[in-house]
């Protein structure tokens, strides 16, 4: 992993968000059993990632700052795509 960001996704507005990781990624990119294995045992065991989405490149400001908020309507926009 080169680098990573996490957004909450709301598919249905008012529902329970779902965590999304945006990963930018060396090679084949992460497996997603390892990393929730990571993420209940470093962090929280209650969080379950939805979904990997391998991003060429996570947006940032000017002042490095990922803006997740750019990444959330990308992925939503990427899901409405799919629908």
């Amino acid at each position: 992993i080169e680098d990573l960001a996490a957004i909450a996704y709301d598919p249905q507005h008012g529902g329970p968000s779902e965590l999304v990781l945006a990963i930018v990624a060396k090679g084949d990119g992460p497996d997603l059993e390892e990393l929730q294995g990571l993420i209940k045992k470093q962090l929280n065991p209650l969080f379950k990632i939805q979904e990997i989405w391998l991003v060429p490149s996570l947006p940032r400001t000017a002042s490095n700052k990922v803006m997740r908020r750019v990444l959330r309507k990308e992925y939503m926009d990427k899901k409405r795509v799919q629908a």
